[in-house]
């Protein structure tokens, strides 16, 4: 395909609507340039440079016109920004409602809800389900199941523990009936503590209902205590056990009645697409069809060989969009951006100094120096960053002119499914496989990477060595906007030349070397990240699961300082005895304080640390983070706490033990709460709000820098549904030995869902790419963790019992029944029991393309806008100059 095809088609092109022409939609940035040679320009660095001496800042800042509306708009409107924040809460402030009569943002199109709601009584699925999916309302379903849940397992379990333990500790001496002189020690000083939480050491417990049972049979009752402590155990153990298959119901049920609703259930653009990775070199729509076509028919397979025949036709290729690697030109940008602030901020200190006297208008980092500017300083700066811009400008069109790096990757999107099927059937490769196919790819990258930035180094050398540079050569087209969106890559392709003549030796066995996965969701996409060298991806991972690790050594071993201190045989008397000095008692409290720190401070690393892992998608970020959470959530800081107090200390025996128990995990309750509620991402907006806010002038910002700044924190949708994960979790590990721990969960369960509504509707906008299937891959790893300590836990406590083994023997077999059979048997209670049918969607769900998510990715980069404003702000420099001249 030509410029002018590739320019036709995003003319033509409609938000969410499929391009039909008789070619594949071909995105590439990098095609010939078709011999088109820049035009010399009389303004070179040398005259540049002359002209530095003469030009007068003020005058030149008179002949500055910034684009209005726009991001670039200068200076910046604090009540459009406050719009812009307002526009992404569900329930926008009453007075700004009252005082504005705007119904939308401008900059984002964003409606302003005017309609009240009450919180406190609102129905959070007609409120959210319509606009964000079933994410975000199932976790407030989640919430009320755990509550029930609680008050179940406190009503079979809890009440009974803590009637039979008031009664014991009511009268010790005549109500204990056991002869272990250990275990009456223990079960006494656990009613000297009890005052708080009611509980005893496991062993105690029993071996005093046992006893009692007993003495009750002798006198002709019917011994019900141990009987019912038994079935009350094993009910909990029950219910613990089938929590993943109540998950499952739940949230397919709620998939089902709001099928018409969920718009993943209607999106198709992943079903007919692939991510082809190690692509020898770039391929045309047709090379790509007749190559898949040729490997397919080689396949051994004959069922998956006689699907050749669907690629035979030509148009079998719908999309092919080839990615690049755009970070270090968007860090350029950036770089570029803040460079033009600074200079539009000196312009307008010289101003306010000639005019006033005094500089009221600084950035952030001018704000210990800003009072002793004088005239002279600032014309040095301004000459200075004047001169920077052009440099930043020029090494930006050098770096485009040779071409955007090729990434060897490409997404594929097929006519149909079938043929997306067929493809990912064939190349489908082991990991090893696609390991040494990485290595091959990324060394030819490095080598071409080299090669390319030894290219931008000459080129930029015009600059540096008075060479001619042409303003018109700044502007990278001359073209519209609307063509200069493509236009401005279609630049030199010397380099995809190298990588074709490298790759020629790859053809014959191409079908050999390409990796294809699955595709992605438009909407949850990163492409820069996608087309990040791998070398930095991989760079990223390994910092972030070091950072994970050492984190993760710091909390182990603030766990074994407590232990080791706190249940030192050494300190059990002395703690029974009450004989603890002051200070080490704060010290004991301290640790169990730090421990609580360090688990959130674990949490927010690891958050930081994954989010620079580079992953290519919204799903694959918030995967990786869970599976690290899975880890450092639930095994460190959850579970090893119970197996070092059971297995290293006796804790099933010992008071102490127990007690230190239950205070650190109420206390890590506690702490985990006030981080939830001052969460991390609301906290940086508000403090970064404050900050841009306090002694605000307009001056100091762009109008986008400024929305940015005001834009509301996404609420944290996988942290909220760890934290009630955490909770229950607790409470199903503290029922055995401290029922009361139910309830202080339950408190902070009704806590969190009234807070997180307040939350989800006036402080925080939801992100919509967290949708029912991350919400559900994160009750499975929540489940794959947690069962198995449950059967550990369980079968730690309650070992005494005979039948204990057996049971827990058929239990499992129904679990792995219920495994292998899971999808039948939700679908039998969905659609049989609760006769439930998948509606009819009454919203349009359109197919979406790539093509247009990532040439819009590549206008939010704003590479040519601010080229744009900058040639113009050059020309008419220029312009003037030349007015004076032929005046004089």
């Amino acid at each position: 395909m030509n410029n002018s095809d590739n320019e036709n088609l995003i003319e033509n092109f409609e938000d969410d609507q499929q391009v039909y022409t008789n070619q594949p939609a071909t995105l590439d940035f990098n095609l010939e340039r078709q011999g088109q040679v820049p035009q010399q320009h009389r303004f070179s660095s040398t005259k540049f440079r002359e002209r530095l001496s003469s030009i007068d800042p003020l005058e030149w800042a008179k002949n500055i016109k910034m684009p209005e509306n726009n991001y670039y708009t200068y200076p910046c409107n604090y009540d459009l920004a406050e719009l812009h924040r307002q526009c992404h809460y569900i329930q926008p402030d009453q007075d700004f409602l009252d005082k504005t009569q705007a119904t939308e943002c401008p900059c984002c199109n964003k409606q302003l809800n005017r309609k009240r709601i009450n919180f406190l009584t609102v129905n959070m699925w007609q409120l959210l389900v319509e606009d964000y999916g079933i994410a975000a309302p199932l976790y407030f379903t989640f919430l009320k199941f755990q509550m029930i849940l609680f008050i179940i397992i406190f009503c079979v379990y809890g009440i009974f523990f803590i009637t039979e333990v008031n009664w014991v500790c009511s009268d010790t001496k005549n109500n204990i009936c056991l002869t272990d002189t250990h275990l009456i020690q223990e079960y006494k000083d656990a009613c000297e503590l009890n005052t708080i939480y009611m509980f005893v050491a496991i062993d105690p417990f029993l071996s005093q209902i046992k006893c009692s049972s007993e003495i009750d049979i002798q006198n002709g009752g019917s011994g019900f205590k141990w009987v019912y402590v038994q079935i009350a155990a094993f009910i909990i153990f029950l219910m613990n056990i089938l929590l993943p298959l109540e998950y499952e119901i739940i949230i397919r049920y709620k998939q089902i009645k709001y099928w018409d609703k969920e718009p993943t259930n209607h999106v198709t653009e992943n079903k007919k697409s692939v991510y082809v990775r190690h692509l020898p070199y770039k391929m045309t729509a047709e090379e790509i069809s007749q190559t898949i076509c040729k490997a397919i028919a080689m396949n051994n397979f004959d069922q998956v060989a006689k699907k050749s025949v669907l690629f035979e036709h030509k148009n079998s290729i719908q999309e092919l969009v080839y990615i690049y690697d755009i970070h270090e030109i968007n860090e350029m940008n950036i770089d570029r951006e803040n460079s033009l602030l600074d200079f539009m901020i000196t312009l307008e200190q010289m101003r306010e100094l000639k005019e006033t006297g005094m500089i009221t208008t600084y950035s952030d980092k001018q704000i210990k120096t800003y009072k002793s500017f004088n005239l002279e300083i600032l014309d040095n700066l301004f000459k200075q960053q004047l001169k920077d811009i052009m440099f930043k400008t020029q090494k930006i069109k050098s770096y485009l002119k040779n071409g955007l790096p090729y990434t060897n990757k490409v997404i594929i999107k097929f006519e149909t499914k079938e043929q997306r099927d067929a493809a990912y059937l064939h190349y489908r490769k082991k990991w090893y496989q696609n390991l040494l196919i990485r290595y091959e790819v990324m060394k030819e990258q490095n080598r071409l990477k080299k090669l390319q930035n030894n290219q931008v180094a000459d080129l930029t050398s015009l600059y540096s060595d008075s060479r001619t540079v042409s303003v018109d050569d700044l502007q990278i087209q001359s073209q519209p906007v609307q063509q200069a969106r493509v236009s401005v890559f279609n630049q030199n392709t010397q380099l995809a030349k190298q990588q074709y003549d490298y790759s020629n030796k790859y053809v014959e066995q191409v079908h050999y070397q390409i990796g294809v996965k699955r595709g992605f969701r438009i909407n949850g996409i990163f492409w820069e990240n996608l087309g990040m060298d791998t070398f930095k991806r991989l760079k990223f991972r390994l910092k972030a699961i070091f950072t994970a690790a050492i984190a993760s050594c710091l909390l182990m071993g603030s766990f074994e300082l407590i232990y080791f201190y706190q249940n030192n045989p050494n300190q059990v008397q002395r703690k029974s005895d009450g004989q603890l000095s002051t200070w080490e008692k704060i010290l004991a409290n301290c640790l169990a304080i730090l421990v609580t720190f360090l688990s959130s401070y674990t949490t927010l690393t690891i958050l930081g640390q994954m989010a620079k892992s580079r992953r290519s998608t919204f799903i694959e970020v918030e995967e990786s983070i869970m599976h690290f959470f899975v880890i450092i959530q639930y095994f460190l800081i959850q579970f090893f706490p119970y197996i070092a107090t059971f297995e290293i200390w006796g804790g099933q025996k010992k008071i102490v033990a127990c007690y230190d128990l239950v205070t650190l995990s109420i206390h890590r309750i506690i702490f985990k709460q006030i981080f939830h509620t001052f969460h991390i991402r609301h906290t940086r907006f508000w403090l970064r709000k404050r900050k841009a806010l306090k002694n605000f002038n307009p001056k100091r910002f762009f109008q986008g820098q400024l929305n940015q700044i005001m834009t509301p924190a996404f609420i944290s949708q996988r942290g909220r549904q760890f934290n009630m994960l955490f909770i229950l979790t607790t409470a199903l590990c503290l029922i055995y030995i401290c029922p009361v721990a139910v309830l202080f969960c339950l408190g902070f369960t009704i806590y969190i869902y009234f807070w997180d509504k307040y939350a989800i509707t006036h402080n925080y906008q939801i992100d919509k790419r967290f949708t029912i299937e991350l919400f559900s891959h994160q009750i499975k790893c929540y489940q794959i963790v947690v069962l198995p300590f449950s059967i550990y836990l369980f079968l730690r406590l309650f070992w005494r019992f005979d039948w204990i083994v057996y049971s827990v023997f058929s239990v499992g077999i129904l679990m792995i029944i219920v495994i292998i059979f899971k999808k039948r048997i939700v679908k039998f209670i969905i659609f049989k029991i609760f006769r439930l049918r998948k509606k009819i969607p009454q919203t349009e769900f359109r197919e979406q393309s790539f093509f247009r998510s990532y040439n819009k990715f590549f206008e939010n980069l704003r590479i040519e806008s601010l080229t744009d404003i900058l040639v113009n702000l050059f020309r008419s420099s220029e312009n003037e100059s030349i007015n004076k001249q032929s005046i004089d």
